[in-house]
């Protein structure tokens, strides 16, 4: 499994070489392309890469739906930002599971490519390829800009004929994606094939086991997460914790053994920022998690102070302080 402490010793590795003036190498991006200094500076993990890739792909929604032209360069250099982000902190994958409201489409993209490059981290997945896996996360489901709002929001059951022209975003996104100069082939291949499933139960081609490229699985899978996890006009999200188990449970046959454990493994059973009630009344928030010991992750805990005085925040290691469990999530809000 690959540790977070090596992702930061590689970052800032390559962001050496890339602000070292004296180096003829250069950081690059997906297809190879120069990323500016500025990104590639430690301050790069600071930026808001989560609001940047919403705001982009909000401008290529608008560019889609009203025929303009458009381009991948800036959404290329936001996957690169994405991945050094995820390298140094776990701040991008803390905003995905809080889940705040807005266009559904944009949050499901980017929560979709932040969560896919953390289960990409546990197969141990190199920088350039976690860059791939990024921007293909981000455009996975670009076929659906071209479908009217009218259907895509729509609150209602759909019909038949509706649900079959949802399925046809996969073909739409291809198409898109040709209007662009530029070719991205690892992404055509997860556009059309992100909805497969393992056992042969996805569309559009009812491909199997491994005729389904590794990168569509990954992104698959966090596709399904991130459905569980949203609230939809016709049904409520869930909980993290209850996404993760429900894919332990239900996952086995649509998505392999190993991506499944990927994602259990990176983002545990009691994911970053879910609130947790103690067998000593009081509640915490988990900031850290320990790999080796899902079950009691570092929380930040609220103890009260003497009267009159704020309460104190404490650093919990539930693996330390073994007379303490976790009793219960708490309900967001």
């Amino acid at each position: 499994m690959t540790r977070l402490t090596d992702l930061i010793r590689e970052q800032a590795s390559r962001e050496a070489v890339a602000t070292d003036p004296n180096s003829s190498t250069r950081s690059t991006g997906p297809r190879g392309l120069p990323i500016p200094s500025s990104m590639t500076s430690p301050s790069a993990a600071e930026t808001d890469w989560y609001q940047h890739a919403c705001q982009e792909l909000q401008g290529i929604k608008r560019a889609v739906q009203t025929r303009q032209p458009w381009t991948l360069d800036e959404l290329a250099r936001i996957a690169s930002g994405i991945v050094a982000s995820i390298g140094a902190h776990d701040k991008l994958v803390q905003t995905v599971l809080q889940h705040d409201t807005g266009d559904y489409l944009v949050k499901n993209a980017v929560g979709v490519a932040i969560v896919s490059v953390k289960i990409a981290e546990a197969l141990r997945y190199e920088a350039a390829k976690l860059e791939q896996v990024a921007l293909a996360g981000l455009l996975h489901d670009l076929g659906m800009f071209a479908l009217p709002d009218s259907l895509v929001y729509k609150t209602e059951t759909l019909t038949d004929g509706e649900l079959q022209q949802v399925r046809e975003h996969s073909q739409h996104g291809i198409r898109l994606l040709k209007d662009v100069e530029v070719t991205y082939p690892w992404v055509e291949k997860v556009i059309i094939q992100e909805h497969e499933r393992w056992d042969g139960s996805g569309y559009p081609n009812k491909l199997a086991g491994n005729q389904i490229d590794e990168v569509a699985l990954i992104i698959g899978l966090a596709d399904v997460f991130d459905a569980l996890m949203s609230a939809r006009p016709y049904r409520s999200g869930v909980l993290p914790h209850r996404a993760i188990r429900a894919l332990l449970v239900n996952g086995k046959t649509v998505f392999p053994h190993h991506l499944l454990k990927a994602l259990a493994d990176q983002l545990s059973i009691y994911p970053l920022g879910t609130t947790v009630r103690l067998n000593t009344g009081e509640t915490g928030v988990v900031s850290q998690l320990n790999r080796q010991y899902p079950l009691r992750p570092v929380l930040q805990v609220s103890r009260q102070a003497a009267l009159g005085h704020a309460p104190v925040m404490k650093m919990v290691d539930l693996r330390a302080e073994t007379s303490v469990h976790i009793v219960e999530v708490m309900p967001i809000g």
